[in-house]
């Protein structure tokens, strides 16, 4: 985890600005236009442009919440984001050290590693809004890294 929770602060939002894509997601939504938004990305910023959370399913997580890591590939108990954040951007080891403890194992963003299950309301939403499109636009992909390969 040490790599990660180093690399942590730099993926943190607030780093980085919505693009114009982000901002057209939200025009979309205004206009009454847009069902969803799935990504792939895990840096929020369809959220930072304006775009109601509930309308991103955010395939490999994101920074919108922090929790236990388990040993089952499941998102263990919440962890509070504000103290993943504080650890991330201005602590050090002691610091994720002190979460570990507190928590019971490792704490992370509730973002989505390698081999880890993807979330629950990916493959729910998917299934129920797939269906119901009109129009379906595929940005800004390879369409190389599953699941949207």
């Amino acid at each position: 985890p040490k790599p990660f929770q180093r690399l942590c602060k730099e993926l943190w939002p607030g780093n980085f600005a919505p693009s114009p894509t982000h901002y057209f997601f939200k025009l979309l939504h205004d206009k009454g236009k847009l069902r969803r938004v799935f990504t792939q990305n895990i840096d929020s910023l369809e959220t930072a442009s304006g775009l109601p959370a509930d309308l991103v399913v955010a395939a490999h997580g994101n920074f919108d919440g922090a929790h236990r890591v388990t040993d089952t590939g499941h998102p263990g108990a919440a962890v509070s984001l504000e103290e993943v954040r504080q650890a991330a951007l201005h602590g050090g080891d002691a610091e994720w050290d002190a979460l570990f403890e507190a928590h019971g194992g490792p704490v992370k963003p509730s973002i989505v590693f390698f081999g880890e299950q993807l979330p629950r309301r990916f493959f729910e939403l998917a299934r129920a809004d797939f269906p119901k499109c009109e129009l379906l636009l595929v940005l800004g992909t390879s369409l190389g890294v599953h699941p949207f390969a």
